[in-house]
């Protein structure tokens, strides 16, 4: 096994540690899609909301371009 494939597969079972007591605990503020959207103003408009928007939509743009180019972007 590559060392790349153990470290993506801890990386995985890290997050899983992490997310899964979050998402049960149901506190809010807790999982990875909350801190996003409080992180990127998805919920209100704080001062900024409008540069946080523009770096998560460049971000998930390039996400999707990255994976429908199969790594070439």
């Amino acid at each position: 096994m590559s060392p790349y494939v153990a470290a993506w597969i801890l990386w995985i079972l890290m997050f899983l540690a992490i997310e899964m007591p979050a998402v049960f605990n149901r506190r809010p503020g807790d999982t990875l899609s909350e801190l996003v959207w409080n992180v990127f103003a998805i919920r209100g408009k704080p001062l900024g909301w409008q540069l946080r928007r523009l770096v998560l939509a460049i971000g998930l743009v390039w996400l999707v371009a990255h994976f429908l180019s199969g790594g070439a972007i």
